[in-house]
């Protein structure tokens, strides 16, 4: 009974998220994946809320990278190279269309991304959809300076190794020089969570706790269908790893204070 309980309540607060994400429609709500280092899982994390949010509101949601030269978005959701920054700022292309989700790739290494250009993208994205998600991972240029600045949320991507925990409070630090609003509002992803080999179980409760008051933390476990380089397919993820995105996503649903 214990157990069967347990489940309808998993069962209804997931509804209560799905819910959330759905009612949030109106409001336009860009977000950041950023990191402190790479490697934590930064573009796997955005993709797999992105895929997330596509199956509770399709259309309406778009994921792009802000970088220059990174692999593509379009094949890492299954599809083919989606169309590059550059591109569909100058308005010749539409994002390309992978299982409810629009998707825009990084600018190529000959025509990196500029300020310009970026505001653009961010722009336009805004005005089609409802959620953006901004694939920044651990760009410290002013190029991700500029993709942080024009986000209403950010989500620090990081996994529970001490120097990623380390690069994490770097970039929550950063945050916060560039809006107080926007750190104060932070989200954490822990990312591999319960992977053997990587943390002691004691160990790694004492260093998942918050790093500041108002911190909100939600812990992605180890899936290898979520595993960097290959193809993120949310039917593939087990059942904790897609409450972990959906949690993940009713974050970027909520109003943040101003």
């Amino acid at each position: 009974m214990a157990r069967q309980a347990k489940g309808s309540a998993r069962v209804a607060h997931e509804h209560e998220l799905s819910t959330m994400v759905r009612r949030a429609q109106g409001s336009p709500r860009v977000a950041a994946f950023v990191a402190g280092k790479g490697g934590v899982g930064t573009t796997s994390t955005a993709a797999g809320v992105a895929l997330a949010l596509g199956t509770l509101v399709p259309g309406q949601v778009a994921l792009a990278d802000t970088r220059t030269g990174t692999p593509s978005l379009g094949r890492l959701l299954g599809g083919a190279a989606a169309p590059d920054a550059g591109a569909y700022a100058a308005g010749t292309v539409e994002p390309a269309q992978v299982a409810g989700v629009a998707v825009v790739d990084g600018a190529p290494w000959d025509t990196p991304l500029g300020r310009p250009t970026l505001a653009r993208v961010v722009a336009d994205l805004r005005l089609d959809f409802a959620y953006t998600l901004l694939d920044v991972g651990a760009d410290g240029s002013d190029i991700g300076h500029g993709a942080l600045a024009r986000s209403d949320r950010a989500v620090v991507v990081t996994t529970a190794a001490p120097d990623a925990m380390s690069a994490a409070e770097n970039t929550l630090d950063r945050l916060y020089k560039i809006d107080r609003s926007l750190a104060e509002s932070a989200v954490v992803a822990v990312t591999g969570v319960g992977r053997l080999g990587r943390l002691g179980r004691r160990d790694r409760r004492d260093r998942l706790g918050r790093w500041r008051p108002n911190e909100r933390v939600v812990r992605v476990p180890w899936d290898d269908a979520l595993a960097e380089n290959g193809i993120v397919d949310i039917e593939r993820l087990r059942r904790p790893t897609r409450a972990a995105l959906l949690e993940l996503a009713a974050c970027l649903a909520e109003e943040v204070p101003s």
